[in-house]
């Protein structure tokens, strides 16, 4: 009775391990395949970049105008305020800081935490309209599907292109391309350049301009109101290398110009770009990138392949000893016979 008693209890056991397995693979995987509520990442970008001096515009120094290989740094803060089943609201805070002077230029979205592009029902309050990826792509991106990006100096959505495959500090990476151009709509960014500027010190900056933009200016300029409107084209390339396993940025170079434009005879004249940077993820940030997805993949496949297959094991040992434990069932006992023997 206590052998019989002893295997049930290991039966048990490995229902209890089975089920176990399957709580791990099909509830507990899937709630951590998806953008964790505690993101919060400070990625840095370093380059050089060509700026509109300001001052010496305002003091008239026009040889001064342009500043050529100023060291620019852009910090990003990246992380989420807020969960609300599958939708996050992830904030990117970018801050441009050149020449001493820095330019925060701060947005939140409300995300899909699995699929990683805008989320959808109830709109979120102080949140960004948009659609497409923002911050990341998506857990285990798909070479083959067609990513787009929301570019949030122009406020469109653009393809992501992808290129192919490579290796960035150990992690293996899907590169894509990314270039996005059209009206600068980013009031930070906008709000640090001249709407307008006086007529006398658009036609001293002439002779700056390239020779085809000064031929197409001609004679126009007398023509234009003063002061002169201007307004301007943003224009973003990106080349990112994300996680092949969790779709986050290992590696990635941004460069971005934003460009003067003057309307003459109702046709928009490209002048000059009045900045132009060229960045790249600093090495620090990248080695923290791939630490931080080598640290999490290895927990992912820990509890989503290894834990579960290991308790299925151990569920199914569990149930092969309980009923090798049990042994064949005891024989029935023949029946007494309570006949009398005749008397003779």
């Amino acid at each position: 009775m206590l052998v019989r008693r002893s295997s049930k209890i290991i039966v048990a056991l490995g229902v209890a391990f089975i089920a176990l397995a399957a709580l791990l693979r099909f509830v507990l995987v899937p709630s951590l395949s998806k953008l964790p509520g505690d993101l919060d990442v400070n990625p840095v970008y370093e380059g050089t970049g060509t700026l509109l001096n300001a001052q010496a515009l305002q003091a008239g120094d026009i040889p001064n105008v342009i500043a050529s290989g100023v060291p620019v740094t852009i910090n990003r803060h990246i992380y989420v305020s807020s969960t609300d089943g599958d939708t996050a609201v992830a904030h990117d805070d970018v801050t441009l800081e050149v020449a001493g002077q820095a330019v925060p230029s701060n947005h939140a979205y409300a995300v899909d935490r699995k699929t990683m592009d805008a989320a959808t029902g109830q709109p979120q309050d102080g949140v960004e309209p948009h659609s497409g990826m923002t911050i990341a792509l998506p857990l285990h991106p798909d070479p083959s599907a067609s990513y787009r990006y929301y570019d949030s100096a122009t406020k469109t959505t653009v393809p992501m292109t992808y290129v192919d495959s490579g290796t960035v500090s150990g992690r293996d990476v899907l590169n894509y391309t990314v270039e996005a151009k059209g009206a600068l709509s980013d009031p930070a960014i906008a709000g640090t350049l001249p709407p307008a500027l006086p007529k006398a010190l658009v036609s001293s900056l002439t002779p700056l301009l390239p020779p085809d933009v000064q031929q197409s200016l001609g004679g126009a300029l007398e023509q234009l109101p003063d002061p002169v409107p201007f307004s301007y084209t943003a224009v973003t390339r990106i080349n990112l290398a994300a996680d092949q396993t969790l779709g986050t940025p290992i590696d990635a170079n941004l460069s971005q110009q934003i460009i003067a434009n003057i309307d003459v005879n109702g046709r928009l004249l490209p002048l000059t770009p009045v900045m132009s940077i060229d960045t790249a993820l600093t090495d620090q940030s990248i080695a923290d990138a791939a630490a931080a997805a080598e640290k999490t993949s290895t927990q992912l496949n820990l509890i989503s392949v290894i834990a579960p297959l290991v308790l299925l094991v151990l569920g199914v040992l569990a149930l092969a000893a309980g009923f090798l434990r049990r042994g064949p069932r005891p024989a029935a006992l023949a029946p007494v016979s309570h006949e009398e023997t005749p008397v003779r």
